[in-house]
């Protein structure tokens, strides 16, 4: 160990016993602080006791007129704070809470004349799958709901309806009108609406009469919050498909600049905003307006599984905008019910137009997910199209996803059929001894560029392309995207079985435990759904049928573990997803399979191979190709002619 060795040991030691010193130093000089503040907390709670000991000794003192003295006086006190807080309202300040319900076919409301606002919203056709009981999208226990205003007292209080009872002014079957009074003439007053036989639409209408003496302003502020209810079996998944969507006045909805990927967010709101939804997965509660709402912000914050609430509540929404009462009534409506996309699409131009919109489209339907632009139009304009056609002779959802199934592989059966020949091709041509003497001239991995190039070059002789017609698989993946955006978003398929599945909406669990097991929970989320396994196995077979089909792969040990190792994935990552999806894939696979045998048997190889031949023996020019193989062709030519190019360039720069 030299000089320098040893000077640094010592600098290192010196260094480790100083921060030592000085963390101890600093967790003692917090300890004292602690205990500091623990010694003064104590005293506080201790004199606050004695006084509350002394108040309660001296009221045992009083005699009863006292007493009675004492209680007027706080009662004249409490009087002038009501007086001074709420001015010409001071007697709405005080009543009796009264509950009163509108109801059609598919929904109950629950209005408390304290507060006068929406207290509860229930929809009575639907199950909440958590309970089994009548799904209640808010009641008391997460939904807050109050307007408040700039009052008349005398410190111009900001006064919330939530302190205010209102009197129930004119009430029928469908219709409530819920008012207060000043003692000076201005009036606020509240009007539901309730849509008649299956209308998830409910009409709220604010009327003024002498805001003046109402309020200081004619600037409204509305606070609305609720903890979105669970209402399906996988938290994962209806957590994933929950979002507060909104719309601006002439965009499109969006939740993106709202949310982060750990759903918290704020989203400032500065323009006139049509609407917005604390939407679940298959539900919303929905507010409309004709862009009334001009600045304020929307709120979202995740609730954590393993919090006390969790297992009831996904997401902690919050909405608070301010509004102009611009006339002396402003209308608004609400939406509590399903995600059905037709639904919405309908009401979409009648919302705008009881609102006063006009015939708008204010877009409400898009509040439901079905994909990137392009995919999105295949949902909307194909896949929905025909599912909603079937829907409509009441057949069961597992045979409407069958004949779906059926449906688009007769449309892309040109492009598969056109795959699996050029796939087929690939192999027949195998046989030929140019394409083993290819094989045998680059036997090393480091010459697969070259050996490449032969071969294409050798494929577009004969009349094969590598590239299997080009497109024909590419054009098949936007309907596969498709579906997998549609089925976990369908509302139809909540609560529907099929076979062994008792609802096609959420996984099909054959296989369930509780007990935590380390990964395998992590992956599996506790259960194995049998669509999947069925799904998963289909592909692995399929897959071990291409590969028999595609010789050349085999030359890809990794490609080849790659294409058996992406089924296995695909279990994982549906596991969780809805049985209606894993069947459509498993469905889509095993017709997949039966066409690959049924097309292999329709093909005369013997007669391809002699095609091949001819091809060979008989070559056409490069410019004559058509379709992939002149393209690959031409590629080819690129190729040679760049690196001839670029060889050149080399020689020149040698000789210099």
């Amino acid at each position: 160990m030299n000089k320098n060795t040893i000077i640094g040991v010592i600098l290192m030691l010196g260094l480790i016993i100083g921060m030592t010193v000085w963390n101890d130093k600093t967790a003692a000089e917090r300890e004292a602080v602690r205990r500091e503040q623990l010694a003064k907390r104590h005293a506080e709670q201790e004199q606050e006791r004695k006084r509350a000991v002394e108040w309660q000794a001296a009221q045992d003192t009083l005699s009863e007129a006292q007493k009675d003295s004492l209680r007027l006086e706080e009662a004249r006190q409490d009087s002038l704070n009501v007086i001074t807080h709420f001015g010409p309202l001071a007697n709405a300040s005080q009543g009796e809470s009264n509950i009163i319900t509108l109801e059609n076919e598919v929904l109950r409301l629950a209005i408390n004349t304290h507060g006068g606002m929406i207290e509860s919203a229930t929809l009575k056709k639907y199950i909440n799958n958590l309970d089994s009981t009548e799904l209640c999208l808010f009641d008391t226990r997460n939904n807050k709901m109050a307007i408040s205003f700039e009052g008349r007292g005398h410190y111009r209080d900001d006064i919330s309806t939530s302190e205010l009872y209102f009197e129930t002014v004119q009430q029928t079957d469908s219709t409530v009108t819920l008012r207060v009074a000043t003692d000076e003439g201005g009036a606020l007053e509240f009007v539901y609406g309730i849509g008649q036989n299956d209308s998830y639409l409910v009409d709220f209408t604010i009327r003024t009469e002498n805001l003046d003496r109402l309020s200081h302003s004619n600037r409204f502020n509305l606070k609305w919050s609720q903890k979105l209810s669970r209402t399906e079996i996988g938290r994962d998944f209806e957590e994933r498909y929950s979002s507060l969507y909104y719309r601006f006045a002439g965009e499109s909805p969006d939740d993106d600049d709202l949310e982060s990927g750990s759903k918290n967010g704020t989203k400032n709101v500065s323009g006139a905003l049509t609407w917005f939804n604390f939407k679940n997965q298959f539900f919303s509660s929905m507010l409309v307006s004709r862009n009334l709402f001009r600045d304020g912000e929307l709120k979202s914050s995740a609730i954590d599984e393993k919090d006390k609430e969790g297992y009831l509540y996904l997401t902690d929404y919050a909405a608070n905008l301010y509004f102009d009462m611009e006339q002396a009534e402003e209308r608004f409506c609400f939406f509590f019910g399903p995600n059905n996309y037709p639904l919405l699409n309908d009401l979409s131009e009648v919302v705008a137009d009881r609102v006063g919109l006009g015939g708008e489209d204010i877009e409400m339907e898009h509040t439901i997910y079905l994909g990137w632009p392009v995919v999105r139009w295949v949902n909307r304009f194909i896949v929905l199209p025909f599912f909603h056609w079937l829907d409509s002779y009441a057949l069961n959802y597992g045979l409407i996803i069958l004949l779906m199934t059926l449906l688009i592989k007769l449309i892309t059966l040109p492009f598969t059929y056109k795959s699996f020949v050029a796939s087929a091709k690939m192999r027949i041509a195998q046989q030929l001894p140019e394409i083993q003497k290819i094989n045998e001239k680059y036997p090393n991995q480091e010459d697969a560029m070259q050996k490449q190039q032969e071969l294409m070059a050798f494929y577009g002789k004969i009349g094969v392309s590598q590239m299997g017609g080009c497109v024909p698989m590419l054009l098949q993946w936007p309907v596969l995207i498709a579906l997998f955006y549609f089925f976990p978003t369908s509302i139809e398929l909540r609560g529907e079985s099929f076979l062994w599945a008792h609802d096609l909406s959420t996984y099909d669990a054959v296989i369930t435990w509780d007990r935590y097991i380390p990964v395998v929970d992590w992956i599996f989320h506790q259960h194995i759904s049998l669509f999947c396994i069925l799904m998963t196995a289909t592909n692995i077979f399929y897959t071990w049928l291409m590969q028999k089909q595609n010789p050349s792969q085999q030359s890809m040990p990794g490609m080849k573990a790659m294409m058996y190792l992406m089924p296995l994935m695909f279990l994982a990552i549906l596991n969780n997803y809805s049985a209606g999806l894993s069947y459509y894939y498993f469905l889509s696979t095993l017709i997949g399979i039966i066409l690959t045998y049924g097309i292999r048997a329709s093909l005369n190889e013997p007669k391809i191979l002699e095609q091949m031949k001819y091809n060979l023996a008989h070559p056409k020019k490069k410019s004559e190709m058509s379709g992939c193989a002149g393209l690959a062709a031409r590629a080819q030519e690129a190729q040679k002619l760049q690196q001839k190019q670029m060889k050149e360039q080399a020689r020149k720069q040698y000789r210099k």
